[in-house]
């Protein structure tokens, strides 16, 4: 079989597999159950993190405590990385008054649709997801003129249940997902050299290309920091990875590249969550 002549059929069929009715289930501490919101609604004081988690006294503590105020715990169904990345960074946007960062995003995924023409990538999931993707950004700016212009109470708060609401099911954001993962295997394959130093195994059976197929594009696939490097870098967003526990590393400030917005995610030894850390006080010199 011949994979590299099949991989645009490949897209497509994750797209179809996708659609199928799924039981899944989440990383709900300790174990795996069926946990019913994809985001949670509510936050949890960054001192509870550790009975949430149930982490053993004993265990090696790598996260700082002082320097973050709050945790908000997402589905754990393999797809954790993405949503809390989109999730956290849209958040941040919606608290933004103007609409820099949606249009330069905007500009931003032009350039990856051009990567993915470039590539001779001729699949209609990329279409499809790309459009879905596009047509979120839009809707997160019209949120955010919705809750100026209409008299509405608290702006913030609509526009925060606008987007839990959008990321409360898989219909909405299934294809969010897809267009991400191939934003990641469009990212890695532009770049080949840079990335194909990292990847074991490669060959010229077995490419760079095919690698991305096999562990990038796939629904519910683990993502790595390779896979979390390749995804900041090309929507030029900012990412810090926080260890709950464990040994934490200069590896953890995953993309520092410059940025408005930039999103910190809590990784928990299987499962990525949102974390926000406490605002820095800016001292201003004494008159």
């Amino acid at each position: 079989m011949q994979f590299c002549g099949q991989i645009h059929h490949l897209v497509d069929w994750y797209l179809e597999l996708a659609q199928k009715p799924q039981i899944i289930h989440v990383v709900d501490r300790e174990k795996w159950e069926m946990y019913e919101e994809h985001v949670g609604r509510q936050t949890n004081p960054i001192a509870e993190v550790f009975d949430y988690y149930r982490v053993p006294e004993d265990m090696a503590i790598c996260l700082n405590l002082d320097a973050y105020l709050r945790f908000r715990p997402v589905y754990g169904d393999g797809e954790c990385f993405y949503r809390s990345f989109i999730f956290s960074y849209l958040e941040q946007v919606l608290d933004r008054q103007d609409t820099h960062e949606e249009h330069r995003l905007l500009d931003t995924i032009n350039r990856v649709s051009t990567q993915h023409t470039n590539l001779g990538w001729t699949s209609s999931g990329f279409r499809r997801s790309y459009k879905a993707f596009k047509k979120l950004i839009k809707k997160v700016m019209g949120w955010k003129r919705q809750g100026r212009w209409n008299s509405i109470a608290s702006p913030n708060s609509y526009r925060k249940e606008k987007l839990l609401a959008f990321f409360s099911t898989y219909n909405k954001t299934e294809d969010i997902f897809v267009f991400l993962r191939l934003v990641v295997a469009i990212q890695i394959c532009s770049h080949a050299e840079e990335y194909g130093q990292l990847i074991t195994g490669l060959s010229q059976h077995y490419t760079l290309k095919d690698w991305c197929f096999l562990y990038v594009t796939p629904a519910r696939e683990f993502t790595d920091h390779i896979m979390m490097t390749a995804l900041a870098r090309a929507l030029e967003v900012p990412l810090r990875l926080e260890r709950l526990h464990g040994v934490g590393s200069d590896e953890d400030n995953i993309y520092t590249g410059p940025g408005d917005v930039s999103v910190t995610l809590l990784y928990t030894g299987n499962h990525y969550d949102v974390i926000y850390p406490r605002p820095v006080l800016v001292e201003h010199p004494a008159d």
